[in-house]
């Protein structure tokens, strides 16, 4: 094999897999239920950096910030590789996911809604908030 060739094996096998990479990051950030925003400040480092590399405009994170985003999403590291199994999202978890997601958009459009998001990443703390919310209050204009 050629230098040249190996170069542009090389380069299509790094492409590939940060397009792996950025899909796995988006995948579990959604299934938990947060926004990029979130997992940036979470990990301490620039807003758009979740969002250029879950589209493929930052194409080498270093080690450091691929710690930072798995440890402000609450996930060890290994999860976000593509070399390893994914996540397998249980329907519990898929649903939480969908809530979190409905209260999020429900708060941007309403500060006055009765329904907020649980503010914990963690499965069982955000049931228990769940649990303890009413589902609809009679005078939450945007739930009726």
């Amino acid at each position: 094999m050629s230098e040249e060739t190996y170069d542009i094996a090389r380069e299509q096998y790094e492409r590939h897999y940060m397009a792996a990479l950025a899909q796995r990051i988006r995948a579990i950030r959604e299934e938990r239920g947060l926004t990029q925003q979130s997992v940036a400040r979470a990990a301490g480092i620039a807003s758009d950096m979740v969002s250029r590399l879950e589209n493929g405009h930052y194409t080498s994170p270093g080690l450091r910030t691929l710690l930072r985003i798995a440890d402000g999403m609450g996930v060890p590291l290994a999860l976000l590789l593509p070399d390893l199994p994914g996540p397998t999202a249980s329907p519990e978890s898929t649903l939480l996911a969908l809530l979190n997601s409905v209260a999020q958009r429900l708060s941007r459009t309403s500060s006055s809604c009765c329904w907020t998001s649980p503010r914990s990443s963690s499965a069982a703390t955000a049931r228990e908030a769940w649990d303890d919310r009413p589902l609809a209050a009679p005078s939450c204009p945007r739930l009726l």
